[in-house]
């Protein structure tokens, strides 16, 4: 009688967990088989400036504004470059995680490239800096 009880409480499990749903942008390392960086800079490749926006931390907006936001996406960043590979995660003390890349290649130059994120919303979401050209 134990052997079934447990067996149906296994099957539950299961049946239950199959339900949950990970959610797609949760995780910064993992976006659709890639990373949130280069899921971003494919934004910008495609001219997804609104998407890039759904894709910025609320902080952010209320700090500069929709309207700054998508002019600063359209015109001022250069974003382009070969971005490497995410080779790790720092979380800030802030509750931020800053994704490392290494081995990026901005203006024939290797750099670390690093950049804030945040989860809000179940979604990783872009944290920009105060000033917007550190970006």
């Amino acid at each position: 009688m134990k052997k079934v009880i447990l067996i149906l409480i296994a099957i539950l499990g299961l049946t239950f967990g199959s339900f949950a749903q990970n959610k797609p942008f949760s995780n910064p390392a993992l976006i659709y088989g890639s990373d949130f960086g280069n899921f971003f800079k494919t934004l910008y490749a495609q001219g997804k400036f609104a998407d890039m926006v759904k894709f910025t931390s609320a902080e952010s907006i209320k700090k500069h504004g929709k309207d700054k936001i998508i002019d600063f996406y359209k015109n001022k960043i250069h974003f382009g470059y070969e971005l490497g590979k995410l080779k790790s995660t720092n979380k800030e003390e802030d509750g931020s995680i800053t994704l490392n890349y290494p081995s990026s290649q901005v203006f024939a130059t290797k750099k670390v490239v690093r950049i804030n994120v945040v989860i809000q919303n179940d979604s990783v979401k872009i944290k920009l800096p105060d000033n917007l050209k550190d970006f």
